[in-house]
């Protein structure tokens, strides 16, 4: 019933952990940045004059923030779920709706990637930039792309995860543990 994990499961569960957790380091690093760019952007308002084309830098780098937390987010299950009336009919069928929920996750964030990766071949084609600095906007929407596929990576590694948990017959719990 209890079965240990495969080692071929606990490196894919290793490396998708190193993912998540890079991209959160990512994503604070951009918020770091974010920060000290508005920090120093209304010190030279006070003083001489604010930066030109922080708020592009700024919303580019929270953009980017948001799109590196999103993995894990989804490792952790931080996502919403409303488990009231499914908690009445047993942990077999919370299994198994949050099988199907981390699936339709993971189809919702395929269309996402989809569309997301068609929008930056758009920005690329057509040479957009940003209006005060002149950033081509592809480069932006690029990484957004990288970091929604990994998204999916980890997306797919739930969905074994849960598998593996059905088969053995474990519950599917809030998160998967800290690691």
């Amino acid at each position: 019933m209890d079965q240990p994990a495969s080692p071929a499961f606990q490196r894919l569960e290793k490396a998708t952990y190193a993912l998540a957790n890079g991209l959160v380091a990512f994503g604070g690093l951009c918020l770091v940045l974010a920060c000290a760019l508005t920090a120093a952007s209304i010190v030279g308002a006070l003083t001489i004059r604010p930066l030109p084309g922080e708020i592009e830098v700024v919303e580019i780098l929270c953009g980017l923030a948001v799109f590196a937390f999103l993995p894990y987010c989804q490792l952790k299950r931080g996502h919403v779920g409303v488990d009231i009336l499914i908690s009445a009919f047993g942990p077999k069928a919370m299994n198994w709706t949050q099988l199907i929920g981390d699936v339709i996750i993971a189809v919702l964030i395929g269309l996402v990637t989809w569309r997301h990766v068609i929008g930056t071949l758009d920005k690329f084609g057509n040479g957009e930039t940003t209006p005060l600095l002149l950033f081509p906007v592809w480069w932006g929407f690029a990484v957004g792309a990288v970091l929604l596929i990994a998204n999916i990576l980890v997306c797919l590694f739930i969905i074994l995860a849960d598998i593996r948990d059905i088969r053995d017959r474990r519950a599917i719990v809030a998160s998967l543990g800290a690691h």
